[in-house]
C-alpha cells in the first residue's frame, strides 16, 4: 500500500514542481492575500524564486480584477435595476453611487487595492465596470496597487519564514497557528478600516 501511495505521489509532486508558478497564478485568481502571505513564507524556505513568483501573483490578481470589472460592466446595471429593491438599492441610489464613484474612482480603486478591500473589493471592482471607467486607467491603477500589495504581503510572509526558522522545534506548530490568526486579524482590521474610509468619501 505504501509503495502504491509513493507511486501515486511522485508524479504528482513532479507535476506541482514543474508548474508551481502557473498553479499559483490560478490560485491567486480565486484567493489572493492569504496565498500571497503563504508564498512569502515559502519564498524564504527556497520553494520559489522571487521574480517569477512576483509576476505570477500580480498577474493572477490582475486577471481576477479584470473579470469582476467586466461582470460589472455588462451585468451590474441591469441586475440592480431589476432586483435592486431586494437589497434596498433603488435606481436613484445606484445613480448617486455611480456618480460618487466616478468622481473619486482613482482614490477609491487605489486605496481599496493596497488595503485589501475585502467585503467591498468585489463591489468596488464591479462598480468600476458599471461606471465605465476606462479599462486602461483601471488596469494602471490596479497594477500599481497590486505591486504595492503583493510586495507588502510577500514581505510579511518572508518575515514569518525568518521567525519560523528561529523558533525552537517544539513551538513551530504554535507559531504557525499564531501567524495564521495574526494574518486573519490583520486582513479583517485593514478591510474594516478601508470600508469606513470609503464610505466617508
Amino acid at each position: 500500500m505504501v509503495h502504491s501511495l509513493i507511486n501515486f505521489l511522485t508524479p504528482a509532486i513532479v507535476f506541482v514542481s514543474q508548474f508551481k508558478y502557473f498553479l499559483l497564478f490560478l490560485g491567486v485568481i480565486v484567493e489572493g492575500p492569504f496565498l500571497m502571505i503563504a508564498s512569502g513564507f515559502l519564498l524564504h524556505k527556497g520553494v520559489f524564486d522571487f521574480l517569477p513568483l512576483f509576476v505570477a501573483l500580480v498577474t493572477g490578481d490582475l486577471v481576477a480584477d479584470v473579470g469582476w470589472y467586466y461582470l460589472g460592466y455588462f451585468f451590474m446595471d441591469p441586475i440592480l435595476k431589476k432586483h435592486g429593491h431586494f437589497l434596498s438599492v433603488t435606481p436613484e441610489v445606484l445613480e448617486k453611487t455611480k456618480a460618487l464613484f466616478h468622481r473619486f474612482h482613482t482614490k477609491i480603486l487605489f486605496i481599496s487595492k493596497i488595503t485589501i478591500g475585502f467585503g467591498m473589493a468585489i463591489a468596488t471592482l464591479m462598480l468600476a465596470g458599471a461606471t465605465h471607467i476606462p479599462i486602461k486607467k483601471f488596469l494602471v491603477l490596479n497594477l500599481i496597487g497590486e505591486t504595492v500589495l503583493v510586495a507588502a504581503l510577500l514581505a510579511l510572509g518572508y518575515f514569518f519564514g525568518g521567525m519560523y526558522d528561529s523558533i525552537v522545534e517544539g513551538f513551530k506548530t504554535i507559531f504557525l497557528i499564531g501567524a495564521v490568526v495574526f494574518s486573519l486579524v490583520l486582513v479583517w482590521g485593514v478591510s474594516h478600516y478601508t470600508k469606513q474610509k470609503i464610505t466617508q468619501l
